[in-house]
């Protein structure tokens, strides 16, 4: 691991020093944190950021996408559609649950895809996803492959829920 010396010297070369300037008031542990961050970070990438046009490389152009509306979405809806079906049975699609959230805000001390949304009935929000995501695998005939992303908080818990509600009827093998 770099010290604190190599740290400056790496920082300096590129404008950056100003990083280590409350570096004496970290804790020791919080300061090998800093030191094998900046050991273990690719600084070329501001070269890119500062517009060095010395590399060889053209940049691009930026401007505004082309807007699609409503009535273009729903006039080639049949295409769309098609074409995300074979996607999914091509098997080049799969769908991300960023679920690593407490739901604290709802009052609720578990992760907030576990908070029962239901009136009548129990609807857990981790159930609705699910029901949406079984009419996307009816309409295509194919599974979809679910990755849920938890967080070191959450984990155990979404997964025992998971366990416990059976899935919400979602092949255990495409999560």
């Amino acid at each position: 691991m770099i010290d604190r010396d190599k740290a400056f010297r790496i920082l300096s070369e590129i404008g950056q020093e100003h990083v280590l300037k409350y570096f004496d008031e970290l804790n020791e542990t919080e300061q090998k944190e800093l030191l094998s961050q900046i050991e273990i970070t690719d600084f070329s990438v501001l070269e890119n950021l500062a517009g060095d046009h010395n590399s060889g490389g053209e940049r691009g152009s930026f401007e505004p996408l082309g807007a699609v509306t409503i009535k273009d979405i729903a006039s080639e809806s049949d295409r769309f559609t098609q074409t995300g079906v074979e996607a999914l049975k091509a098997g080049k699609v799969a769908a991300v649950l960023l679920a690593g959230g407490q739901g604290t805000r709802l009052g609720f001390d578990k992760p907030k895809g576990m908070f029962n949304i239901g009136v009548d009935t129990e609807l857990y929000i981790f159930q609705c996803l699910i029901n949406n995501l079984m009419d996307v695998v009816k309409l295509a005939g194919a599974w979809v492959p679910l990755y849920i992303m938890t967080s070191e908080k959450n984990n155990s818990e979404t997964v025992e829920f998971f366990k416990e509600k059976n899935y919400f009827g979602y092949d255990p093998s495409m999560i």
